[in-house]
């Protein structure tokens, strides 16, 4: 409907005006929206071209500040005023290392959830059947790896292989919709704006300013980034190179952004051990007191219970071993740039910001951490973006703000 009338009828409902200092845009039917925005605070641009939008020769465009965002549709050889002309790409990444960032960057949890919207789709276009086919198949895929675990004299509950089916192939689905977004991946950069082009499908074009208040880079990494070496590189939250070596990295920050990364990190002591394992030990130690309750007491064919309790004693095990190993590689150093590297889930998140932006820091203490020394170190920059360091000594935690 918004494309119809904001970009068929554009003329009869959508006003939009460039000069050099600012972007006026009015869009309405019945109730008129006026925006104003300034030129010097635009921070991101994201231009997309579904394929609705190239039959129809449109693009959507969307200008992100630090306090907003203002979306609107142009015919595809409208270019916007403000952004300077890329002619050609300076970086196009392998296609190995798009796979690499497509596999880092895509999630079973996002792809569950992108599956169970395609699903809806297919039933609402072609007819409930189909995607029943599709939840048929899968049932099928389960019975098949059922049986197979009974010839390893593996036992496992239908619903359990079903649903450890139904995630796998999400997530599948998932990373080939991530590849496709990927895809003819290009890197620019002229002055202080760095342009990214990716799609096959939908075309996207990601124009980021680097001098922004809001700006900073991020490094995530998982147990496959920390085997491999490298990882994706992020700036804002658009993904700007796929596959970055650990070792490059300090001059990958300085070329595209700008950016010198601090190489003396202050990490968590070894007495922080309990700050960062105790949470995942603590499941792991009540899911093995419920096994024990179990097989000491006549609940002995409880086979689904048996089966979620023993994924979740793994599942615990696994994230204190994750966050064992996040332990050693988090911390802080502040040099001209800030980096901040902290876990968030299981993944270790490094992010890079100059120490300019930072407008709060705030430094807090549990009972626990009083007897021990430790604190954790919040940071807050422009853009309400929030950076956490914890469980570091606080005599040795530095002072980032700059007076």
């Amino acid at each position: 409907m918004s494309f119809f009338l904001y970009y068929i009828l554009r003329r009869f409902f959508v006003r939009l005006e460039f000069t050099n200092n600012e972007i006026r845009l009015e869009k309405g039917i019945f109730i008129k929206r006026a925006a104003v925005l300034p030129v010097r605070a635009i921070t991101e641009t994201a231009v997309k071209r579904t394929l609705l939008l190239r039959l129809f020769r449109a693009k959507e465009a969307e200008i992100h500040t630090l306090g907003g965002k203002i979306k609107f549709y142009l015919h595809k050889n409208e270019s916007l005023p403000f952004l300077p002309e890329f002619h050609t790409a300076q970086i196009k990444p392998r296609f190995g290392e798009i796979l690499f960032g497509a596999f880092i960057d895509t999630r079973a949890l996002g792809g569950i959830f992108v599956f169970v919207a395609i699903l809806r789709k297919i039933g609402a276009l072609f007819g409930g059947d189909y995607s029943n086919r599709i939840v048929a198949a899968i049932t099928d895929a389960a019975e098949n790896v059922t049986r197979a675990l009974e010839l390893l004299h593996i036992a496992v509950p239908k619903i359990a292989a079903t649903l450890a089916v139904f995630a796998l192939a999400s997530w599948i689905i998932a990373f080939l919709r991530k590849t496709a977004r990927m895809s003819r991946f290009e890197i620019s950069r002229r002055g202080n704006i760095l342009m990214v082009k990716s799609g096959l499908i939908t075309l996207y074009e990601h124009t980021l300013v680097l001098n922004s208040n809001g700006f900073f880079a991020v490094s995530r990494d998982t147990i496959t980034t920390i085997i491999a070496g490298r990882a994706p590189l992020y700036l804002h939250n658009t993904m700007i190179l796929p596959c970055v070596k650990r070792k490059d990295l300090p001059r990958t920050l300085r070329t595209l952004c700008g950016m010198t990364l601090p190489k003396t990190k202050i990490p968590p002591p070894k007495r922080a051990f309990m700050g960062f394992c105790g949470a995942p030990l603590g499941w792991s130690a009540a899911f093995a007191a419920a096994l024990v309750i179990i097989y000491s007491t006549k609940l002995r064919a409880a086979m689904l219970l048996k089966t979620a309790l023993y994924s979740g004693f793994l599942v615990s095990l696994y994230a204190a071993a994750i966050c064992l190993l996040y332990m050693k590689r988090s911390g802080i150093a502040a040099e001209e740039s800030v980096c901040v590297s902290s876990r968030k889930g299981l993944r270790l998140y490094n992010s890079v910001f100059p120490r300019g932006n930072i407008r709060m820091e705030t430094r807090s203490q549990s009972l626990f951490q009083l007897k021990s020394g430790l604190c954790n170190l919040k940071i807050s920059t422009h853009g309400k973006r929030k950076f956490a360091a914890r469980q570091l000594i606080k005599s040795e935690t530095p002072r980032c703000i700059r007076s």
